[in-house]
């Protein structure tokens, strides 16, 4: 994934969040933005958990002092699901097609294709 013109591992985004309680998962992504890029953060939150402003502070503090400030992202966007392959995995690439306006092509190998269509919804991100 591209910040800003800077090639990041989201494996390093990934071990910081996943540590706080209120996370289920999360996934980063690269979008398009005024002529760059910027960073945008989904996150699924555990049931019976709140994710509120200081939440989110606390993960970009992390992220900055955890592994380097351009791993802290641009956004953070709760999320209701991540969509995911039929074994499992995270699909970074379709949502990244989605918040950047290009058509998926591989949503039959989803296994939860109706995942997507909440990325499609969200104006303006």
């Amino acid at each position: 994934m591209n910040s800003k013109g800077v090639r990041i591992g989201t494996a390093e985004i990934y071990r910081v969040v996943e540590t706080f309680p209120e996370v289920s998962e999360a996934m980063a992504v690269s979008q398009d933005w005024d002529g760059d890029t910027r960073v945008v953060l989904f996150v699924v939150v555990k049931p019976g958990q709140d994710f509120t402003e200081a939440t989110e502070k606390e993960i970009k503090l992390a992220l900055r002092t955890q592994a380097s400030p351009r791993h802290v992202p641009d956004l953070i966007v709760v999320a209701p699901a991540l969509p995911r392959t039929k074994s499992n995995k995270l699909v970074e690439l379709a949502v990244t097609d989605v918040i950047n306006g290009r058509e998926v092509r591989n949503r039959d190998a989803l296994a939860n294709p109706e995942a997507l269509d909440w990325f499609a919804t969200i104006k303006p991100l």
